[in-house]
């Protein structure tokens, strides 16, 4: 176990501010100058690997996907950016990326990551089954593998997924895919609020945010909360995020 569950159980903030970039976007220098800088206000980072068909992601992460691959972004140079940076080091990383990256021997990848200082993974693909089965492999190498849950999900699976959830649950709050949103969906907060009563594991709400006022509404009801695509977005147009940034932090606290 990676020990993500301690750092929720032992936060001094309201939440845990997880932000999500896409690894090598809009270059490795970039992202490491950036995160060093901003370490002590990332309580995760979510790094997404780059992948030709991500099928969880909105238009947005999808164009920042293509643009990463087109620079030769993959796999091993993300590890070995992370690696020599030290970035790990610093922040607790998770890695986003899709099982068939992985699955081919997937051991000797598991503990390619621990080396690293991965801390978890996150795999939209994976069915519950295949997740079920290889969670005492990644307890194994240190490395939480996040579970989704979302409005869609059936009662009997959600219940299997708060039973056998070894890390934070990853809550997808909208149907469909990533992107920001204008306000936050009603369907969403009334699900994780009947899931919440239902479960001490910690809940971290995904998709469709990207102000500060939303983050501050959610405060009560989870315990983190991921922002990419409101991030994605801004570097897609080439504007300071700094600013921004530091808006989505202060909500945090």
């Amino acid at each position: 176990m990676a020990n993500l569950l301690e750092k929720f159980k032992n936060r001094d903030k309201s939440l845990l501010f997880v932000p999500f970039f896409v690894s090598g976007f809009p270059d490795f220098d970039f992202l490491e100058k950036f995160l060093f800088k901003n370490k002590d206000k990332i309580d995760i980072l979510e790094l997404g690997v780059p992948f030709s068909d991500p099928v969880a992601d909105g238009p947005i992460l999808q164009e920042i996907n293509y643009r990463a691959m087109v620079k030769g972004v993959n796999l091993n140079n993300t590890l070995d950016w992370l690696l020599d940076s030290g970035i790990t080091k610093k922040i607790d990383v998770i890695l986003l990326l899709y099982f068939n990256l992985i699955q081919n021997k997937l051991e000797e990848k598991l503990k390619r990551f621990q080396e690293v200082g991965i801390k978890g993974l996150v795999i939209p693909d994976l069915p519950l089954e295949e997740a079920e089965e290889l969670i005492p492999l990644f307890n194994k190498h240190n490395l939480d593998l996040i579970l989704f849950i979302s409005p869609t999900t059936r009662e009997e699976r959600i219940r299997k997924i708060l039973d056998i959830a070894p890390s934070f649950l990853y809550c997808i709050s909208v149907k469909g895919v990533t992107g920001e949103r204008d306000r936050l969906p009603e369907e969403g907060v009334a699900f994780i609020s009947r899931v919440k009563k239902e479960t001490n594991k910690p809940l971290v709400w995904g998709f469709g945010l990207g102000s500060s006022y939303q983050i501050n509404s959610l405060k009560g009801l989870v315990d983190g909360v991921i922002v990419g695509s409101a991030i994605g977005k801004r570097l897609l147009n080439n504007e300071d995020i700094q600013d921004y940034f530091n808006e989505l932090y202060k909500a945090t606290l």
